[in-house]
Formats: C-alpha cells, sequence, structure tokens
C-alpha cells in the first residue's frame, strides 16, 4: 500500500503542540482521504472520499510496517502515526532545502556533512569536494530521493542520541 500526502500545506505560524496543517491523502494512486490538524495538539482529522476506510488502513499497516521510533518515543502503525512520518518528513525536506541555499550538502559513508560556501559559488565548491572525495552523493544536484534519503540518516542518527 503506497501512502502519499498530496497538495500539503503546512501552516507554521498556527502550529502549537504539533503540525498544522491541511492536506490530500493517497493510497494506491488514488485520493483516500483528505487530512488536516489544527496544530493544538489534538488528533489529525481525516474525512473519508474513497472507497478505503481508515481501520482498513490500520489493519494493513499493522500487519506490514513495524513500530518505528519517532522524535524519542517507538509509535504502532496506524494511520495518524504513518502520516505524522509523512508530515515530518516534508518539514525537514524543507529544512535541508533551505540550508542548499547557502551550504553543499552531502552523503559520505552514510553520514551527512555540510560545506558552507562562504559566499563561494557553489560550483566552485563541489568540485573542490569532488576532486577530494569523487564517489560521495552530493544533495545539492540530486532530485527529492536523495534529500528523502539524507532526512532518514539524519532520522536515524538523532534517535541514536534520544
Amino acid at each position: 500500500m503506497l501512502i502519499e500526502l498530496r497538495k500539503q500545506k503546512i501552516i507554521k505560524h498556527l502550529s502549537q503542540d504539533c503540525s498544522c496543517y491541511t492536506a490530500e491523502l493517497w493510497i494506491d494512486g488514488r485520493l483516500a482521504f483528505l487530512a488536516s490538524n489544527r496544530g493544538q495538539g489534538g488528533a489529525d482529522d481525516y474525512r473519508q472520499v474513497g472507497v478505503i476506510t481508515e481501520a482498513e488502513v490500520d489493519t494493513w499497516l499493522k500487519a506490514n510496517r513495524p513500530a518505528r521510533p519517532f522524535h524519542g518515543i517507538v509509535l504502532a502503525p496506524t494511520l495518524e502515526h504513518e502520516v505524522a512520518f509523512l508530515i515530518d518528513e516534508a518539514e525537514n525536506i524543507a529544512q535541508l532545502r533551505r540550508r542548499l541555499r547557502s551550504n553543499v550538502i552531502t552523503i559520505e559513508d552514510g553520514h551527512i556533512y555540510t560545506y558552507p560556501l562562504k559566499k563561494r559559488p557553489v560550483a566552485a565548491v563541489i568540485a573542490a569536494i569532488r576532486t577530494k572525495k569523487p564517489q560521495i552523493e552530493i544533495l545539492n544536484e540530486t532530485p527529492d530521493d536523495g534529500l528523502r534519503r539524507a532526512v532518514h540518516i539524519l532520522s536515524k542518527q538523532s534517535s541514536e542520541f534520544e
């Protein structure tokens, strides 16, 4: 089951205890729910617009996904927790994109490294890095899947320290 968020809008200034957002929730390529949270600590709201129910998604997730750590606690696989992972991933990817404006970011041996530009052209910094480390992945040159890999590495590293 492929679960995706589309047309996602995170409203930072309304996010207090959790992310305030609205999104379409697509399952296996079909619109299934309109999802939202007011950002004040309550549960997500799902309005079913497709044929699959929240209970059916929860049953599938419990059978096919392991419990995962999330911000220091282990969460059972449910639709709400799956959406929390997706929202968190989207926020972290957006943060990485902002950091890419003033840095070159790489994945080297399973770790994330940041090289500040310091008013140097991005191409010059990338060329200097490539001369010493030709095989590394440079996130400034990768599509979203590279950013997604970086977010997973960062979340794994941070969970090791919690």
